[in-house]
């Protein structure tokens, strides 16, 4: 079961940020944004971040989306 802390981890061990201005994590809506470090683009969206939002689902496969993207890098 992936966790909130899991994919946390994954994307700091990348360099990214969550952007928490932007991000709202309750039990029925999901929205995360995050950015890639300064000069670099995320590898999934080819851009300075990526988002992820979901209505509904379990949280566990929220946060496996959110390290799958992560874990594909920074450029």
């Amino acid at each position: 079961m992936t966790t909130r802390k899991q994919a946390l981890t994954v994307i700091e061990q990348h360099g990214g940020e969550v952007d928490w201005d932007v991000t709202s994590i309750t039990t029925t809506d999901k929205h995360i944004c995050v950015d890639a470090p300064e000069g670099t683009t995320w590898n999934a969206s080819q851009a300075e971040s990526f988002v992820v939002s979901w209505y509904t689902g379990p949280s566990a496969e929220f946060w496996g989306e959110v390290i799958q993207l992560a874990n594909q890098g920074v450029t």
